[in-house]
C-alpha cells in the first residue's frame, strides 16, 4: 500500500493520511487540524508521519493581499528540508485544484468534517491528486457518478 499524506498548510494546517494501491481505490485513514503553524506542523506531523507521497497547497504570492501570510511557505520549506526527495515524493498544487472536490462529493462518502475545514481542503487535494493522476480505483469510486470524471 502507498501512503499519501495531504496538506491545506497555514496557521491551521489541515492534514489527512490515506493510503491506496494500483487496485484499491484512495481511502483515507486518519484526518486533523494542526494549530500553531510552522513550529506544530514540525512537532506533530514530522515526527510521526511517513508518507510515500505528499500533496501539499503551494502557497502562491499573487499580490491580492497586502500583508500575505507566509506560514504555508515556511511549512513547505520544513516538509522540503525534512522528507527525503529519494523516497517520498513531494507534489504541490495550486488552490484551484480543490474545486476538483465539492462538498457533495465528501457528503457522499463520509468525508465531509463539521468544523474541520482546513482537514477537508486536504481532502480535496488528495481526490484531486489522484483525478489529475487518473487512479482508476479512486476515479471509480468517488467520480463515477460526477460528469467530471476524465474519459
Amino acid at each position: 500500500m502507498t501512503t499519501l499524506l495531504a496538506l491545506d498548510p497555514g496557521r491551521t494546517t489541515g492534514a489527512s493520511l490515506w493510503k491506496y494501491s494500483d487496485t484499491e481505490p484512495l481511502e483515507c485513514t486518519w484526518h486533523g487540524q494542526i494549530m500553531y503553524g510552522v513550529k506544530g506542523f514540525i512537532l506533530y506531523m514530522l515526527d510521526h508521519v511517513d508518507p510515500d507521497i505528499v500533496v501539499a497547497e503551494q502557497f502562491v504570492l499573487d499580490g491580492r493581499t497586502p500583508n500575505p501570510d507566509v506560514t504555508p511557505l515556511k511549512i513547505e520549506g520544513a516538509m522540503m528540508a525534512h522528507y527525503d526527495p529519494d523516497f517520498t515524493l513531494i507534489a504541490f498544487q495550486r488552490n484551484n485544484f480543490k474545486k476538483h472536490v465539492s462538498n457533495e462529493l465528501l457528503k457522499a462518502h463520509d468525508l465531509y468534517w463539521k468544523g474541520e475545514q482546513h482537514a477537508m481542503d486536504s481532502a480535496r487535494h488528495a481526490l484531486a491528486f489522484m483525478k489529475v493522476n487518473k487512479h482508476m480505483p479512486t476515479l471509480q469510486k468517488y467520480f463515477s457518478d460526477n460528469e467530471e470524471t476524465p474519459g
